[in-house]
Formats: structure tokens, sequence, C-alpha cells
């Protein structure tokens, strides 16, 4: 059975885009590098630059000019980036108090923000290691081309500035956060789901707990950031043995608690119990103190649930804002409902299950997604309508009866929470949108009884009974 997850190269290059080391380190040396070796070149081989004399209006006349400005430029970068990024934190400080603080990693791990700080950065060390090249006294040297590329990264600096400003005075508002969250889930959701289904999702296969066999436990406590299933399944296949991971990503996992239990397929298997192949069945887990989103769909949820959640509390009373998070998870759900759900069991070429674990599943996204937004806003019947509303449209998108069914139980429990707070008049139009779902419910169920009695008289007339 082909193996759907995310690549360990991939893994390590989404873990190395978050954080302002990365890119930030990789424009400082490159233009550091380039400080360096631009005027040696200019030096050493000038029939190259000649080309450089229509650009000299550019650069400064003198050496003294030149290296007036090249600090000019130094100083005035560095003076920026401690300004800009001190403003950015408080900025970011409001938005997390605001509306929930997991949403710093989103803008940790946002690209803008690294590339002004590389090129800030980059730009004062530039102009900080070109000073020495400029010679000045008896024999005086300026390199053209190098003092050129100054001034267009100091004027590059400018404009990124411009750029990075009106960027951060987007993303900071709650509309911007909620649709980069809602894109990051519906890419978390293209790995750890299948592809595209033909109306019909096949089951997933229950979770068994293993009642015998070798428990490997936890060395350190964390969340499960992520799981390299490739390589712990090449183990299993290597040891004769199926694997059982006891907590799906996300989870957290104090230090002396069972992670997986190792069982071997028959008894003829005993070098399972060897530590190396339980240490190397460690190693394909990777743990943190903090959840990631790489394939923690319903981490990705949760943030949304909380800005939601946030925004109709009484201190804030912001209806708008949850009716937006609504409306997003509605796009994830109706997405998921599209996709084959992961797989529980993976089987080898023989048929063997090697490894069985936990997945998240549509019923189980639905429920996140919405069973705290519904205890605390059934109070407020216009988010209690946009929720009615956002299952109505999960219920357009798939016609198969258990998604239906966990659709049509979460719009009962809207139902039934606002019957408490509301008089029955104000109840019309929730029973309505109730009664929509119910019928497709019904419609969906009838279309299968259908096609199920039609494939048993095409058995039938197949094989008719002699």
């Amino acid at each position: 059975m082909p193996i759907t997850q995310n690549t360990p190269i991939r893994h390590m290059l989404y873990e190395q885009r978050g954080g302002y080391l990365l890119v930030p380190s990789i424009m400082l040396l490159s233009l550091s590098f380039i400080s360096i070796v631009l005027p040696e070149l200019e030096r050493n081989a000038p029939e190259f630059f000649s080309w450089v004399k229509d650009f000299t209006w550019l650069a400064p006349k003198d050496a003294g000019m030149a290296q007036l400005m090249l600090g000019a430029i130094a100083g005035s970068c560095i003076t920026i980036v401690s300004v800009v990024y001190s403003l950015l934190l408080i900025a970011l400080t409001f938005a997390s108090m605001q509306f929930s603080p997991r949403i710093l990693t989103n803008f940790v791990r946002d690209r803008v923000t690294q590339v002004t700080l590389g090129l800030f950065v980059g730009t004062f060390a530039y102009s900080l290691l070109l000073v020495p090249s400029v010679r000045s006294g008896v024999h005086p040297w300026m390199p053209k081309l190098s003092l050129i590329f100054a001034m267009l990264l100091a004027a590059s600096c400018f404009l990124i500035l411009t750029y990075f400003i009106n960027h951060i005075a987007f993303a900071i508002q709650v509309n911007y956060i909620v649709d980069r969250i809602a894109g990051e889930i519906e890419g978390a959701l293209n790995i750890v789901f299948g592809g595209p289904h033909n109306g019909h999702p096949r089951e997933q296969e229950p979770f068994v707990e293993p009642t015998s066999g070798t428990a490997v436990l936890c060395k350190r406590s964390g969340y499960i950031q992520y799981v390299n299933v490739v390589r712990l399944f090449n183990l299993a296949v290597r040891a004769n043995a199926t694997v059982c991971i006891h907590r799906n990503i996300g989870q957290y996992i104090p230090a002396g608690v069972p992670c997986l239990t190792i069982t071997p397929v028959d008894s003829s298997s005993p070098h399972i119990l060897n530590d190396s192949i339980q240490q190397e069945a460690l190693a394909c887990f990777e743990m943190g103190p903090l959840r990631s989103m790489e394939e923690d769909v319903e981490f990705g949820v949760l943030q949304l649930v909380d800005i939601a959640l946030k925004a109709i509390s009484p201190a804030i009373n912001d209806p708008s804002t949850a009716i937006n998070c609504i409306d997003r998870l509605s796009q994830i759900l109706s997405y998921a409902a599209t996709l084959q759900p992961p797989q529980t069991r993976l089987y080898d070429d023989r048929g063997v299950i090697r490894i069985m674990r936990r997945q998240s599943s549509f019923p189980r996204l639905l429920g996140v997604a919405y069973d705290q937004i519904i205890r605390y806003g059934k109070g407020d019947m216009a988010v209690s309508l946009r929720l009615m509303r956002a299952l109505q449209d999960v219920s357009t998108v798939t016609n198969y009866p258990p998604y239906l069914s966990a659709v049509l139980k979460k719009a009962e429990q809207v139902v039934k929470g606002c019957e408490g707070h509301f008089q029955d008049e104000e109840l019309d139009e929730l029973m309505q949108r109730r009664m929509l779902i119910e019928k497709a419910m019904t419609s969906s169920t009838r279309k299968m009884e259908d096609q199920f009695k039609d494939d048993s008289i095409d058995e039938d007339a197949a094989h008719p009974v002699t």
C-alpha cells in the first residue's frame, strides 16, 4: 500500500523556513562575500568592467565621499532594523493578545519579514566590509561597480521598507490572519489526507490497541511534530513486526510513557527486542515544545477556533470575527470532505499490517472545529445562524451518509443549544436550515440504498441460480 506523508527532505525545509535565522543568514553571508570578492575582481580584471564607466554618475566622485556614503548606508540600515522590528514586536504582541498567542508562529514564518531583515543586515555588512576597499591618499582607488551596487542595495532597502510596512499593516488584520491559517491548513490536508474520492471515501479501519509486544518508552517529553513513516515502515518490514503508534501527530507524550509498541508477526522474530531496533524506531519521531502545522491539521483548526472563541467572549464581543472564522472552517471542512481519509493501517506487499496509527478524520475535524463554538456561541443568534449555514454548505459538497450524519448531529446541537436562549419564533430560521441538512441526508441515504439494490440485481443476473 503506498504511503502518503511528508518526505524527510521536505520536513527539513519546512523546519528551516521558520524563524529569523536561515534566510537572513544566507542573505548576510552572500552580500558579505560579494563585498569582498567584487572589489578584487574590479582591481585584478579591469578589462571585464570597462562598461561601468557609462554608469559612473551613480557612484561618488572621490574616495572620501565614497567612505562617507558607505558609512551613512550602514548606519541607517542598522538603525531602521532596530526601530522597525521593535515596533513589529509590539504589533505582534498586541495581535497575540487580541486574537491568539498561537498566531505568532505564522508571523515568524512570514517570508516578507525574513527577506526584509536579511536585506537590511546584508546591506549593513556589505557597506561596512566595502569601506577598506576604498583607498584615498597618494594612490586613490575606488571600486566603481561595488559602490554602484551599494547604492542599488540602499534603494532596494528603501523600497522593501515601504512594502514591509504596508505588508505588516495588512498582516495583523484578522481577516488576513485567518486567511493565512486556512491556507496552511489546506496544505496540511493535502499531505495527511489522500487524493479526491468519487463521492464515497474509503472507510477508515479501526485503531486497535495491541495486547502483546514490546512497548518502547518515550525518552523526552513533548509534542509529536513529525513521524518518518517511511523509515518506520521499512524498519517494521526488516524486523518482521507490526509497529503500533499510540499517539497522533500533535499530541503530547510525557517521558516514560509508551510511544509505540513493536509486536512480532510470528514467533521467529526474537531480534525485535534488540535495543538498536527500538532506538531506531524512536529516532523516527521528532518531538518539540510546540505543535507544528506541517502535518497537524487539527492544530490549525484549533487556531481558528481560538480566535473565534476569544471574539465571542464577553470581554471582546466581536461576533463578526467569529463569523469570519466559522466561514473559513466551513471552507476547510468542505475541502476535507472531498478527500480520502488518512490511512490508519499500512500493509506490505503480502498484506501484513506493518504500521497501525491513530489518524484524524472528517467527523473528528468537524467536532474539533465546531464543538466549542457551538457551546460558547449559543447565546448569539448571528453566530448560531452562521454555524448552521456553514454546516449546510458542508452538507452540499458530500453525499456520503456517515459524513452527512455527523453534520446533522452538529446542526441538532446548534438548535438544542439555542432553545434555552431564544423564543420559538426566533428559532424558525435555524430549524429551516436544519431541515435542509436532514433532507440532504435522507436523499443521500435513499440513493445509496437504490445503488445497493441495483448492484445486487446486476450480481444476481451475472450469477443465476441453477
